[in-house]
């Protein structure tokens, strides 16, 4: 009975607070569309205007996450219109992330402080400076519900995109890899794990991504996106044809990107070929047996020489020695010593730590036997 009563009483008193907060201020939230595809970009904008003008007001419009979403604002303005008299606009970029009906639920709260407590703020040292006390007032919750459609099956992009491809060597050895560019730009969106280029039969293939370019705007993400491949194979492939199935939302219209076939062909190269055997120096490279029968001054003249000409060849072999391997010792972890290995130490005898590095950065096996890998890799070599 008591909380019959209780809950009456709350829908009695809603009108009265819904009123006392209306009185603060009124406002305005706008869609750009209320129907969509599924990643198709959609502008949210509210706008909040003072209509008590006693004190400093403030406004806090802010989105609850979800996985159904993506949200990013994209510019909060305020503009003064006269003496405690102000306007805020928020406007937010949201991409939908699966079909049907979806809520967007905002929190709206307004902040007042009086003249003498905003003054405060400027009182006192930088190290000092404290921030408003301010009444706050927890408006009603904002909510936007958007009827959102399916990509028919195989879309992968939602935007207006041009692609281009770069092969900078068509012919190999099975121990060198093939390096390919594809570039992607435009507007609209892009899933994360886009990839051109799937899984080649009997091919191994690394990959990275890099943006050149990547802002948020009204009408989506904007980008210059590279997607870079090296393959290493033993015997000729192929790099596949690439087909990218896209939406426009500004023309409505649905087209496909696409990218010619590489063929790349694999020299054969004999291993023993790459094994030097012979010795260097030679161990007789200072034979100083003859020296024996020559008089001690020139004895003394000939040691000082060669003790300074091994001098020199010490230093000189502890520099390469620290010069080799310098692109494994750079790599920081398992993705960057992937890509050295296949590009340049690709041999029989390495494919195991090129295996087990697939498994760590790709496989998402156990990141802390990088490191281990490495000291392995280097001591092999």
């Amino acid at each position: 009975m008591k909380k019959n009563l209780g809950r009456l009483f709350l829908l009695l008193l809603l009108p009265f607070l819904a009123f006392a907060q209306s009185e603060l201020a009124t406002h305005t939230l706008k869609v750009s569309k209320q129907s969509a595809y599924v990643k198709e970009a959609v502008e949210i904008t509210f706008t909040a205007v003072q209509k008590d003008h006693e004190n400093v007001m403030f406004f806090f419009f802010e989105p609850h996450k979800s996985d159904d979403y993506e949200i990013t604002l994209l510019n909060k303005a305020t503009k003064k219109i006269g003496y405690h008299n102000y306007t805020t606009t928020f406007t937010y970029l949201l991409f939908p992330l699966k079909a049907g009906k979806i809520n967007v639920d905002f929190d709206y709260t307004i902040k007042t402080a009086s003249d003498k407590a905003v003054a405060q703020v400027y009182i006192g040292s930088r190290d000092n400076v404290k921030w408003i006390e301010t009444d706050d007032t927890i408006m009603p919750r904002q909510s936007v519900l958007l009827n959102i459609k399916a990509l028919p099956e195989g879309i992968e992009l939602v935007g207006d995109f041009k692609i281009k491809s770069v092969l900078k060597n068509s012919t190999i050895d099975q121990f060198s890899t093939a390096q390919v560019v594809y570039t992607l730009n435009g507007v609209g969106y892009v899933d994360k794990d886009l990839s051109p280029l799937r899984n080649v039969e009997n091919v191994t293939v690394f990959e990275d991504t890099h943006d050149e370019a990547f802002k948020i705007t009204k009408n989506g993400q904007v980008l210059e996106r590279e997607y870079l491949y090296a393959l290493s194979g033993d015997d000729d492939f192929v790099v596949p044809a690439v087909k990218i199935k896209a939406y426009s939302p500004r023309t409505k219209k649905f087209y496909t990107l696409s990218v010619d076939a590489y063929p790349i062909s694999v020299k054969k190269l004999d291993p023993n070929t790459l094994l030097d055997d012979k010795e260097s120096p030679t161990s007789d490279t200072f034979d100083l047996t003859w020296l024996v029968n020559i008089i001690i001054g020139l004895i003394i003249f000939v040691s000082g020489f060669i003790t300074a000409k091994l001098s020199d060849n010490i230093s000189l072999g502890w520099l390469q020695r620290e010069k080799k391997f310098q692109d494994i010792k750079a790599a920081v972890d398992a993705k960057s010593l992937l890509f050295v290995m296949i590009r340049t130490y690709k041999t029989s005898a390495m494919q195991p730590y090129i295996d087990r590095l697939e498994a760590i950065a790709y496989a998402k096996e156990n990141k802390s036997s990088f490191k281990q890998i490495k000291k392995e890799i280097l001591k092999h070599l």
